[in-house]
């Protein structure tokens, strides 16, 4: 794609599994199991979406998604299908992790942050992106590095320490535009400081919307997933972004859809919300 000057690829930041019953919360399985199935274990495949930008000089990553420090224990727990990650996806299309002069990142949970370090030939974590600058909001960031989460492991210390100590991070304080054409806004109820991140100009709009949608199937009112902080947060956030795409005719990327990445959101017939594919 081509939007606001920028050329875009969308690029596979790792497949994992999570269960179905988390991803879709206090939704019975009989009515989520009609859209996806699930596997033996009731764990449902999921994608980590990163999107790549390029223009105006720059070169700028949108999501890291899993990473590639896994040991076959935590793979096993979440069924981490590539441990290539997103710097396996990058190579594959001739771009040196070097080049990438900054990263968003809606939130730092592993599957989003994860792969902002990789392991060295010491097997220690360093910058897997080391002449960026990662933006994200100062909530999240916070809430990272003190590991503030109900989900135990979501913030990673092997993900985030190395960040700290580098200096690297950039934390903002609400909407801002950060670069030409690049503009974040709060996209709170997954976690507290998670961010939307925009790309484009008055032609129009890539949405990275984030977790507030992570699935086409959430986009029914209420869908939400047990891994949200604040579930009705969500809905508002996710109506009003929703409100806005379909107006703008804009471009969203999910960030976990299995079935594709990107495509628009259209009102049907009777006013609901309709997925309609970009790409696939």
């Amino acid at each position: 794609m081509q939007i606001g000057g920028y050329s875009i690829r969308l690029l596979e930041g790792g497949r994992f599994w999570l269960d179905g019953g988390g991803m879709f919360g206090v939704v019975p399985r009989t009515m989520w199991q009609e859209r996806i199935q699930p596997d033996g274990q009731n764990r449902i495949r999921l994608s980590c979406t990163c999107v790549l930008v390029e223009g105006h000089g720059r070169r700028v990553l949108i999501e890291s998604g899993t990473g590639d420090k896994w040991n076959d224990k935590d793979a096993g727990i979440y069924g981490i299908e590539d441990r290539g990650g997103i710097l396996a996806s990058l190579r594959a299309g001739g771009i040196d992790p070097a080049s990438i002069n900054a990263v968003f990142c809606s939130h730092l949970h592993f599957d989003h942050g994860g792969g902002l370090t990789t392991l060295g030939a010491d097997s220690r974590p360093r910058l897997s992106f080391p002449n960026a600058r990662v933006y994200v909001q100062r909530r999240e960031w916070q809430d990272a590095t003190a590991n503030l989460s109900h989900m135990r492991t979501t913030y990673r210390p092997e993900n985030i320490a190395p960040l700290a100590e580098a200096g690297v991070v950039v934390p903002l304080d609400g909407a801002a535009d950060v670069l030409p054409g690049i503009r974040v806004e709060p996209a709170p109820g997954h976690t507290l400081g998670s961010q939307a991140i925009f790309v484009g100009d008055d032609q129009g709009t890539l949405c990275f919307i984030g977790d507030v949608l992570p699935t086409r199937f959430h986009l029914r009112p209420y869908w939400t997933m047990a891994y949200d902080v604040q579930p009705m947060t969500v809905n508002e956030t996710r109506a009003k972004l929703v409100a806005r795409a379909i107006a703008g005719q804009w471009v969203v990327v999910l960030p976990h859809d299995p079935l594709g990445h990107a495509g628009r959101v259209r009102q049907d017939e009777k006013g609901r919300w309709a997925w309609e594919a970009v790409g696939e």
